[in-house]
C-alpha cells in the first residue's frame, strides 16, 4: 500500500475539496482525482462521495479513516526517529525538565545514569511548559520532566506529589501555622508564568478560589523576591522551594494541594533499555528524595 495516497485521502477530507487539497500538497487537481480513483480501486470500495459540496467520506470510509490516520502517524514516526538517529545518533538521550526538576534532581540521577552507561551523552534542556511538551510531541526531546497536563496525550510516568505551599511577606498577619487556600480569595495574586501558572490555575478552578490575580512573565526567584517587596502574595511548590533561604514566609496550604510530577513519553516513542534504566533509576532517586523531607 502507497502511504502517499493515504495521505493525500485525509487532506482531502479535512480540507473537503480535491482542488484544496490538491493545491496544499502541489498536485494538480485532476491529478489528485486520479490518484485517489486509484486508491479506491485498490480498496475495493468508495471512500469518498464526491458533489458540489466538495468531498466527503462515505459510511464505509467513515469506518477506516481512524485507521488510516493511525498508520499515516506511524509513518511519521517511524521517519522522524529515523532522522533523530541519523542526526543525534543512539547514543544520546534529550531531557527537557521543569527548573526545579533540573535543578534538584537531574544531577544525581544522571550521575548514576553515566556510572552504567558511560558512553551515552544526557543533554538536559529547561525550558516552558509549552516549549518543553510541543517539543517532546515534535520530538525534540526523548523525555520531558515536568507535571501531568491533561492538555497533552502523552504515556505520564508518575514520580510525586508536589505540594504547594503560599508565599508570603515576612510580616503578613497568620492566626495559625498554615494558610487555608480561600485565604487566596480576593487576594491579590502575583501567578508564576512561563507556563506554570496551568497547575496554579487548575487548583484555583477546582477548589472555586478567585484571587486577584497579576499575570508575570518572570522565573520563580522573581517571584518570591516580589512577594518580599509586598507586591502581592504567590504559591509556589515544595521542590522549586527547596533549599531556598528568602525574605518571605513559606507556609503549607490546607487543605493540602499539590501537583503531579512524572516523565513525559510520546505514546509512540521508543523505549529502550538505557532510557528504561534511566526511569527506574528516577523513581528511585525520588522515593529517596522524598523519603528524606
Amino acid at each position: 500500500m502507497n502511504v502517499t495516497k493515504y495521505k493525500a485521502l485525509l487532506y482531502a477530507v479535512d480540507m473537503g475539496s480535491f482542488s484544496a487539497a490538491a493545491a496544499k500538497l502541489g498536485y494538480t487537481q485532476s491529478g489528485l482525482t486520479h490518484m485517489m480513483n486509484a486508491l479506491e480501486e485498490e480498496i475495493g470500495f468508495p471512500v469518498l462521495q464526491r458533489g458540489y459540496y466538495g468531498v466527503k467520506l462515505t459510511p464505509a470510509g467513515e469506518r477506516i479513516i481512524p485507521r488510516i490516520r493511525e498508520l499515516v502517524n506511524c509513518e511519521d514516526a517511524l521517519f522522524n526517529e529515523i532522522e533523530l538517529v541519523r542526526s543525534y545518533g543512539d547514543d544520546v538521550i534529550r531531557i527537557g525538565a521543569y527548573s526545579s526538576i533540573a535543578t534538584h534532581w537531574l544531577p544525581s540521577i544522571v550521575e548514576s545514569f553515566n556510572a552504567e552507561f558511560p558512553s551515552i551523552t544526557v543533554n538536559i534542556q529547561t525550558g516552558t511548559v509549552e516549549e518543553l511538551y510541543t517539543g517532546l510531541a515534535g520530538g525534540r526531546f526523548d523525555l520531558v520532566f515536568g507535571s501531568v497536563n491533561s492538555k497533552y496525550s502523552f504515556r505520564w510516568v508518575p514520580l510525586a506529589q508536589d505540594r504547594f505551599y503560599a508565599i508570603l511577606p515576612k510580616d503578613y498577619p497568620l492566626s495559625e501555622n498554615e494558610f487555608r487556600l480561600s485565604g487566596f480569595n480576593g487576594t491579590k495574586f502575583l501567578m508564576p508564568g512561563l507556563g506554570f501558572d496551568e497547575d496554579i490555575s487548575a487548583v484555583f478552578q477546582e477548589n472555586s478560589v478567585r484571587p486577584f490575580v497579576t499575570n508575570t512573565y518572570v522565573d520563580d526567584p522573581a517571584i518570591i523576591s516580589m512577594v518580599e517587596h509586598r507586591h502581592g502574595i504567590s504559591m509556589l511548590s515544595e521542590l522549586i522551594l527547596s533549599q531556598r533561604n528568602d525574605a518571605v514566609r513559606c507556609v503549607p496550604i490546607s487543605p493540602a494541594v499539590f501537583r503531579s510530577l512524572a516523565i513525559a513519553m510520546r505514546p509512540d516513542g521508543l523505549s529502550t533499555p538505557p532510557l528504561k534504566r534511566l526511569i527506574a533509576l528516577t523513581k528511585d532517586f525520588v522515593r529517596a528524595y522524598k523519603s528524606k523531607m
